[in-house]
């Protein structure tokens, strides 16, 4: 195993490589080298460039000081990659069949790609002449950017996320039918109480199309329960479903049931059970260690199981500052403010006691507070594995909390 750079005297970047060489073959040899590849088109320069694994068959033989010189044959290839080996000591003779492994050592590479997860400027380097050549297919104008002195996230991101979420909720537009005729507006109810609890783990896909914007989608599984009380005048509402109570027969015994139902405060738990859908946008941008972002989302929440269903708008403006550890590793900070418009639409029914009735109902469900306050924090292993805990925190009389 070693490090290799490839020098591309067209455009003068430097990519360093790291070099992985399995062997199985007949000979004896000890010692170190160093070796040349001379490719003479750009195409099999651009592919080892970007990490291959390629067999080969070769042998080669060298003692002391003395260099030598010996041939690859790349599987797959229509012409040989001639290879010249270095010696610095010891000697031998090899012929074997192997397996090489080249990958990118971004350490050593300057290819601007960045610690921060965020495109970012840094204004230290800003006199650094090094040219740096961005290898990946997104985001668009992606060199234009490192030209003038930027630093890019990877382009490509997947992530588990979990949200446990409560909020309180207002009630409104309450309609009311009975065994499914059309229901009509209750404006007589009064809501005390009510709330929604969820908790939905998600898989989340994301890209960065422009330096200084990430698109994402998200799709997981919600599991909770909303909490709905209510208090309603049964005469008001016999009057406004126009039942006529003095007819012998069916009737009689609904306004009966009715006042009975709604004799006290009454309460509906619904079981929130579906699926989420997400897609969003991250706008960007950082310089040195600082950085500002606005993640912007909409989600659409199926809850077939309960006859319900949601809109979410969330919108998270923030600024932080990323501290560097040892290594990649690095933790960054942020503090900002989060708007959330949730709606959650209920339908459902319920039976009338002593009768073979029901009573349909829709009603519209939506979170108290929509602005509130955003610490958080990232702690990032090294450039691929990131881990996220964010708290969302108001300090109004009927808050929310939210864990990411």
């Amino acid at each position: 195993m070693g490090v290799g750079a490839i020098y591309n005297q067209t455009d003068g970047s430097v990519t360093y490589i790291d070099v992985n060489r399995y062997e199985v073959g007949a000979g004896l040899s000890l010692g170190s080298y160093q070796a040349l590849a001379i490719f003479d088109s750009q195409s099999t320069l651009n592919e080892y460039r970007e990490g291959v694994w390629e067999p080969s068959l070769g042998a080669e033989w060298n003692l002391g000081e003395d260099g030598a010189y010996s041939s690859m044959s790349l599987a797959g290839r229509d012409e040989d990659v001639p290879i010249y080996l270095l010696s610095h000591s010891g000697g031998g003779a090899v012929g074997s069949a192997r397996l090489v492994s080249v990958s990118v050592n971004y350490d050593l590479t300057e290819t601007g790609l960045g610690e921060v997860r965020v495109a970012s400027k840094d204004t230290k380097e800003a006199n650094n002449q090094t040219p740096r050549k961005w290898d990946r297919p997104l985001p668009f104008f992606a060199q234009e950017v490192i030209d003038k002195g930027y630093s890019l996230p990877k382009p490509f991101g997947v992530s588990v996320i979990y949200a446990n979420t409560y909020q309180q909720m207002d009630i409104r537009n309450l309609n009311v039918g009975l065994n499914g005729s059309r229901k009509v507006p209750i404006d007589f109810v009064t809501f005390d109480n009510n709330s929604s609890h969820t908790q939905t783990p998600q898989l989340k896909l994301d890209a960065w199309v422009f330096p200084f914007m990430n698109v994402f989608g998200t799709v997981g599984k919600i599991s909770g329960d909303a909490h709905i009380e209510f208090k309603v005048d049964p005469e008001q509402m016999i009057d406004e479903l126009q039942l006529d109570c003095s007819v012998v027969g069916g009737q009689p015994l609904v306004c009966e049931g009715l006042r009975r139902l709604f004799a006290n405060p009454y309460g509906v738990d619904v079981d929130i059970t579906g699926t989420n859908y997400t897609l969003g946008t991250i706008l960007a941008t950082g310089w040195d260690d600082y950085f500002v972002t606005v993640p912007i989302s909409f989600s659409y929440a199926d809850m077939r199981k309960s006859d319900a269903e949601g809109f979410i708008l969330n919108v998270s403006p923030r600024v932080g500052k990323q501290f560097m550890l040892k290594g990649t590793q690095s933790i960054a900070v942020y503090v900002g403010a989060a708007y959330l418009d949730s709606k959650l639409t209920i339908t459902g029914k319920q039976a009338i006691p002593g009768t073979s009735s029901h009573l349909d109902y829709k009603i519209e469900q939506e979170n108290i507070d929509k602005w509130a306050g955003l610490l958080g924090a990232n702690y990032n292993f090294n450039r691929d594995c990131p881990f996220l805990w964010s708290m969302v925190k108001t300090e109004a009389r009927k808050g929310s909390l939210c864990l990411v």
